[in-house]
């Protein structure tokens, strides 16, 4: 842009053009980002959720089938005939909500069979989730998103 006097008492800036285009670019920048934020967001949590699913330990499978997800607000339902020893149609299921999820918006996760708590917090099963299910895998949060960030902090 180069300033010029105009009737010797203000300055125009030529080039509007080139302002036009930084605020273009800005623009695409501003929708690139959050396009790779919801990118980072959606890969995250799909991570982190599928692990707790993975993490929870299976007898019969119906801890693992139990796990539910929602946005809305937490749902606190028993299905007796979910049944996912895999926990592959659970991680489904979860897929499936977080990309029907919006950025900024809460994804619950929630299991609702009475010895589900116990497990995580009461050391019910000490050889298979000593640790449980949630707070091992919450604390990798962040290196999850390190990860898929390529490192960036």
């Amino acid at each position: 842009m180069t300033p010029q006097r105009t009737n010797g008492e203000r300055f125009v800036a030529k080039g509007t053009a080139r302002a036009g285009s930084f605020g273009a670019a800005l623009g695409r920048f501003s929708v690139g980002s959050l396009e790779q934020a919801d990118a980072v967001r959606r890969a995250v949590t799909l991570k982190l959720l599928s692990a707790v699913v993975l993490d929870t330990p299976v007898l019969s499978g119906r801890l693992r089938g139990n796990w539910t997800p929602s946005t809305v607000e937490p749902v606190f339902v028993v299905n007796d005939n979910a049944k996912d020893p895999s926990g592959q149609q659970t991680i489904e299921t979860i897929g499936n909500a977080v990309a029907g999820s919006q950025l900024g918006q809460t994804l619950y996760l929630t299991n609702s069979l009475p010895y589900a708590a116990r497990i995580e917090y009461d050391g019910w099963s000490h050889t298979k989730a000593p640790a449980g299910m949630v707070r091992r895998n919450a604390v990798r949060l962040q290196m999850l998103i390190n990860a898929q960030n390529g490192g960036i902090q």
